[in-house]
């Protein structure tokens, strides 16, 4: 059986009907409706990867995990993630905007990380491995409790800042970097060629990383640095993820991240693109080869806000045929 996970398949419920008006998906619709389907409350896409290969804690080591699947040995250090956004004002409220947006060039990103590591080393020392994706190595984890940046993309900061025992102290790391970004250099020629400025830091995912993890799957395809991580350390490899489903891609869990950014930034026109590249470059192939039983079954997690959905198929669903197609609107809560 293939497993699938999308995270962002699944566009908030208050208006999904309107935004996938129009949008030919007859393998999906397909798919959703033949299948035997089961929903649970909504996860954030790292809290979900990390349960799958047997990971929980109530505040996980994202960092730690994500650094690996960098292929940077995060050691016995304590890490957290603590990746450049963009704070904006939306209607009076300040609003965390995606490390994606940014575009940082990488050597922007040393020249900033080079500033927090002369001016905030009595919090850590800080790496940026990746433009997108910052890290701060820390002599002991934190007793914070954080949220993932893409449970924050888009919403007011507020209600989402570090909770806990140390909160206070965290919240003044947020304060302090958000001026000496504000003031750097590189800020003030993003600002001045009406680029958004990296202007904050989003930390979260705090802790050491796991003696283990378990695998659920023999094969796994992933792009995603956490998902990498979490088979590095559950002794899988874990193989790129393909542009298209091909007969020859191993029956396993695969990752698709094509809609997640797209659904966290609200941007309907970049959703509905990257769906119809999904119809056309797996759910319709999948499909077509269930059908010519050569694959065993299918399955689909779909993550969004309101739920986490599981979809399983095998090649004899498809011959029940009362069961009608269905939409995604179709699979969430009223």
């Amino acid at each position: 059986m293939i497993h699938l996970v999308v995270p962002g398949l699944l566009w908030p419920k208050d208006s999904i009907r309107d935004i996938t008006q129009g949008l030919e998906l007859p393998a999906l619709a397909s798919l959703l409706g033949r299948g035997r389907r089961e929903r649970r409350p909504a996860l954030p896409f790292e809290r979900w990867l990390c349960e799958a290969f047997g990971v929980q804690a109530d505040e996980l080591p994202y960092g730690a995990l994500r650094l690996l699947g960098e292929g940077v040995d995060p050691g016995d250090d304590a890490w957290l993630c603590a990746d450049p956004v963009h704070l904006r004002f939306s209607r009076d409220i300040l609003v965390v905007g995606g490390a994606a947006e940014l575009e940082l060039a990488e050597h922007e990103a040393k020249q900033l990380a080079a500033a927090l590591n002369a001016h905030l080393a009595d919090f850590g020392e800080f790496l940026a491995p990746h433009p997108r994706r910052w890290y701060l190595r820390m002599k002991r984890a934190p007793r914070i409790a954080t949220h993932p940046l893409s449970a924050v993309t888009g919403r007011t900061i507020e209600p989402f800042l570090p909770q806990g025992e140390e909160a206070r102290a965290w919240r003044q790391f947020i304060n302090e970097a958000q001026v000496l970004l504000h003031n750097h250099p590189v800020n003030a020629a993003r600002e001045e060629a009406g680029l958004p400025m990296a202007n904050s830091l989003w930390p979260w995912g705090a802790g050491r990383l796991p003696d283990s993890a378990a695998a659920p799957a023999p094969h796994i395809r992933a792009d995603h640095p956490l998902a990498r991580g979490l088979a590095t350390l559950a002794g899988v490899p874990a193989m790129p993820v393909p542009e298209r489903f091909e007969n020859a891609v191993p029956q396993g869990l695969t990752f698709l991240e094509t809609l997640g950014e797209a659904a966290q930034s609200l941007d309907a026109a970049a959703w509905r693109s990257g769906l119809a590249e999904l119809e056309a470059r797996w759910f319709a192939p999948m499909l077509s080869t269930l059908k010519a039983r050569r694959l065993h079954g299918i399955r689909l997690t779909a993550l969004g806000d309101d739920a986490t959905v599981d979809i399983t198929l095998d090649a004899g669903d498809l011959w029940q045929f009362w069961r009608r197609p269905k939409t995604l609107a179709n699979l969430l809560p009223d």
